[in-house]
């Protein structure tokens, strides 16, 4: 899986209130989210702010404007209340004509969007057995990330909240998407996440970077819920109306995997941020992001963040082959190997069989349409290993379709027609390998040891 962006992260909110805020809303019954009454005391000082800043743009009316704007000046005070923080600064708040929004969110998300890298995603996918069948993803992807019922995003580049400009009168559902926007510009001022997302990318640091990701989009999902919880109950009943009647275009045509992804915010994140929260109020939330989680098992796992348990480990992955690059590489992380065997494990025992991580590593290395996809796993225990290896051993025999298994050296060999697939465990660490290529298969077999 190749690594999110921090353009990504800017953007990847944008579905949440449609693909996923259904399961909030959709019986109008109160949501599983649990509504904190913890004093809204944080490890900030709060000051007093001038009224939101606005500016208005060609094509936007001018009553439309002033309707919105008045709208979002009460937004920002009941997202500083919900959230337990006030602004350091007043927010830039950019009201554009629907054209010029697209055209905005467009821009943000074009290196998320391009054809090189929604390629590259898809065959990734297919090399792990994550998505083997017809369309491309790549339409789907982009009418997920389109504009349309996006209403408001945050723009963290520049630090703006942009809001589609087309209507007057925000729905509760809108109301609520624009709360979560000016909260992920909170989150920011305080936090800091952009600069810091981009750091750890610099570094390499994939699960770290996806714990980061989650816990400060989990934060700002959670202020949204938290306002649509506090709405009266007919304007939930129409939120949950509003979100049942969305044709969510693509979402559905997108392989599981990816909606997972998209899911984990709203889900287990929710369940981590609410969890602190309830534990120590926004203070302890504001401190969660110094140091934040160092991967997601922390996340998935409250226990472990409060105790910082820490990583297994392993050595770094520097596999080379002539006429390769690699193009994604650094720690893995329990989500994503959640994400990897999930084909092959029954749902019941998913969660136990990746709990028992302790610390990886990955390296995906490229050469046209041929990849090589390597990864190295270190378990808390030799129980913890065995279990990983078998569910990978069960995703050579189902989803990857590598034929019949020898085997090789002490471990287990597929040299099928369509992919070279390789496992070897000794003692709590394990070696899995994937390729298109046999050749370049046993290459990197040859410079690769189990941790």
């Amino acid at each position: 899986m190749v690594t999110l962006n921090r353009r990504r992260l800017a953007a990847a909110g944008l579905v949440l209130s449609l693909s996923l805020l259904a399961g909030a809303c959709d019986s109008a019954e109160p949501t599983t989210t649990t509504i904190v009454t913890a004093p809204s005391t944080t490890t900030f000082a709060p000051i007093e702010i001038t009224p939101v800043s606005t500016t208005i743009a060609p094509g936007v009316d001018q009553a439309v404007y002033d309707e919105l704007t008045t709208q979002v000046r009460e937004l920002v005070g009941v997202a500083e209340d919900l959230r337990g923080l006030a602004f350091l600064q007043v927010p830039d708040v950019q009201v554009l004509a629907f054209d010029a929004f697209a055209a905005r969110l467009a821009a943000m998300l074009a290196d998320r969007l391009s054809d090189e890298r929604l390629a590259l995603e898809e065959a990734t996918y297919r090399l792990l057995g994550q998505y083997d069948e017809p369309p491309s993803i790549a339409r789907s992807i982009r009418q997920v990330y389109g504009p349309d019922g996006a209403i408001a995003f945050y723009d963290g580049e520049a630090a703006q909240v942009v809001l589609d400009g087309t209507r007057a009168e925000l729905s509760a559902l809108q109301a609520s998407i624009v709360v979560r926007a000016l909260a992920w510009a909170l989150i920011d001022q305080y936090h800091d996440v952009f600069d810091r997302i981009a750091e750890l990318e610099v570094i390499g640091d994939g699960d770290a970077t996806d714990a980061l990701r989650t816990l400060a989009e989990a934060d700002a999902v959670a202020v949204q819920l938290r306002y649509l919880q506090s709405l009266p109950e007919a304007d939930q009943r129409s939120a949950a109306a509003e979100v049942a009647q969305t044709e969510r275009v693509g979402l559905d045509q997108l392989p599981e995997v990816v909606r997972a992804q998209l899911a984990m915010p709203p889900e287990d994140g929710v369940r981590f941020v609410d969890e602190i929260v309830a534990g120590g109020g926004y203070a302890a939330l504001d401190r969660a992001y110094d140091p934040p989680p160092a991967s997601m098992e922390q996340v998935l796992h409250p226990g472990r963040f409060a105790i910082r348990e820490t990583i297994r480990e392993v050595p770094e992955l520097a596999v080379e082959i002539d006429g390769y690059e690699t193009v994604d590489d650094g720690s893995y992380g329990e989500w994503r190997l959640r994400l990897l065997i999930g084909e092959a494990v029954s749902p019941g025992l998913l969660t136990q069989t990746a709990a028992g991580w302790g610390g990886d590593a990955h390296q995906l290395l490229v050469n046209g349409e041929d990849m090589v996809f390597v990864y190295i796993y270190g378990g808390d225990s030799e129980e913890d290993a065995i279990e990983v290896a078998q569910a990978f051993l069960a995703l050579a025999r189902g989803p990857l379709e590598a034929g019949d298994g020898i085997d090789s050296g002490g471990g287990v060999l597929w040299e099928g027609t369509s992919r070279y697939v390789f496992v070897d465990r000794i003692g709590d660490g394990l070696v899995f390998i994937v390729s298109t290529s046999a050749v370049a298969g046993a290459s990197a077999r040859g410079q690769v040891r189990v941790p």
